[in-house]
């Protein structure tokens, strides 16, 4: 919801006073009128809280300057009551006009009323930027420890795809490569599909996952996800070797965080 100038919001409660009193005050009334535009300091107070949102200000500094105006606000309203409410009280008694002094009264009711509503609506403010400041400390939080979580599991995952790729290296038979495709290429496709919820990395993760593809979904039992009996050294070396390829652009990614 849009804010309303709370300085907007004083002029029309205090416009609104004065219509409701206008006949029960004379004209030549020196007192009234002095108490009656004796609102500088409120309006001061209320100009101050105006400013935070116009500073499209958030956070605990806001709440912060928020409640300080708010408080500002409060101390002025006292006095400016205060001294228009006597003022209004001593006039109609000099003049001995009890129809003004009921009229003046409902209408100063009216007006303590509308200022109540306006600080507490300020305090109100105040209290839900301090809950933003909180909420979003909290999901920083949460976004630290997510990111360090998917840190983890996909430095795992790329732990255990270098061991199997030294592992394949070391014995390049069928048996030994389908023992470990399709898994270990889904492992790290996963943690990559999980990146995509991460700020800071320095590539579109699923640029990484596209060419994992073919060792982690392709259809069928076809190379390279899986190799038949028959295939030889040479082969397999070739499809560890741009398997190992593709690990080496997640590290790039992961450690350009």
């Amino acid at each position: 919801m849009a804010h309303v100038p709370y300085e907007q919001r004083w002029a029309a409660a205090r416009k609104r006073f004065e219509a409701a009193t206008a006949k029960h005050r004379p004209k030549d009334a020196k007192a009234v009128a002095a108490a009656l535009n004796g609102d500088a300091a409120l309006v001061k107070a209320l100009k101050s809280g105006d400013a935070v949102h116009r500073a499209a200000m958030a956070g605990d500094e806001a709440a912060k300057d928020l409640a300080a105006a708010g408080k500002d606000a409060v101390k002025a309203r006292k006095a400016y009551l205060a001294a228009l409410d006597k003022a209004l009280d001593e006039d109609a008694a000099s003049r001995g006009d009890r129809a003004a002094a009921a009229a003046c009264e409902r209408a100063m009711k009216a007006l303590a009323k509308d200022l109540a509503e306006l600080e507490a609506d300020i305090g109100a403010d105040a209290d839900r930027f301090k809950a933003q400041a909180a909420q979003a400390e909290k999901d920083a939080a949460s976004a630290e420890r997510a990111q360090k979580r998917w840190e983890a599991n996909i430095n795992g995952a790329l732990a255990r795809a270098a061991a199997g790729v030294a592992k394949v290296r070391a014995k390049p038979t069928p048996d030994t490569y389908n023992e470990l495709f399709p898994a270990l290429a889904r492992d790290l496709a996963a943690q990559l599909a999980a990146a995509k919820a991460l700020d800071g990395l320095r590539a579109d993760p699923d640029f990484y996952r596209r060419k994992l593809a073919p060792w982690a979904g392709q259809g069928g039992d076809g190379p390279p996800m899986r190799v038949p009996p028959d295939y030889t050294a040479r082969q397999i070396t070739d499809l560890i070797k741009e398997f190992a390829t593709v690990c080496k652009g997640v590290v790039q990614l992961v450690g350009g965080r």
